[in-house]
């Protein structure tokens, strides 16, 4: 069976990909990663990962993920679409349930089996989410558009706009 980003994976397949230390690559489309659409402009865009298994201890099997993403955001300064570059890496232990959390390697962040079940592209898709900038903007304002630029544009939205004399009342 060939190993894909998009599979489940229950202990037992977890455990061998460990011990052949099976290393999965691949590329995920931002349509496809439900939870992260609700944080970006447009669903444009992919993250390529990099998931390679192994393991630790007595019989603890580690993910060592690589990822790396260009998607587009919307600049909160100015409201205007930007594309937003995420690279990352993380160590993971898989954890089947809770008595495994005290003898769990150090330095490994603990991943806890869904069901008994894990999927690559939820973890890369979880790791996407908590990477993202709270509040995206572009880094220099001369980037934004106009409305960050020109305030002005604003000034009269949330008052009276004052009369022209020349024209006179009505």
């Amino acid at each position: 069976m060939p190993h894909t980003l998009d599979a489940w994976y229950s202990p037992h397949e977890l455990e061998a990909l460990g011990q052949r230390k099976i290393q999965l690559n691949g590329e995920i489309g931002a349509t496809r990663l439900t939870r992260l659409r609700e944080s970006l402009n447009s669903d444009e865009g992919s993250v390529r990962a990099s998931l390679k298994f192994g393991q630790q201890g007595e019989g603890y099997v580690t993910v060592d993920l690589h990822y790396e993403t260009n998607l587009e955001l919307a600049c909160q300064r100015c409201l205007e679409p930007m594309k937003e570059k995420e690279s990352g890496h993380v160590l993971f232990v898989v954890l089947e349930d809770d008595s495994m959390a005290a003898a769990a390697p150090v330095g490994y962040e603990p991943i806890m089996l869904s069901g008994g079940r894990f999927q690559p592209a939820e973890l890369i898709e979880d790791e996407l989410i908590v990477s993202l900038p709270l509040i995206p903007r572009h880094a220099r304002i001369e980037e934004c558009g106009r409305l960050a630029r020109n305030p002005e544009v604003l000034k009269y939205d949330n008052e009276a706009r004052p009369v022209d004399p020349s024209l006179g009342s009505h």
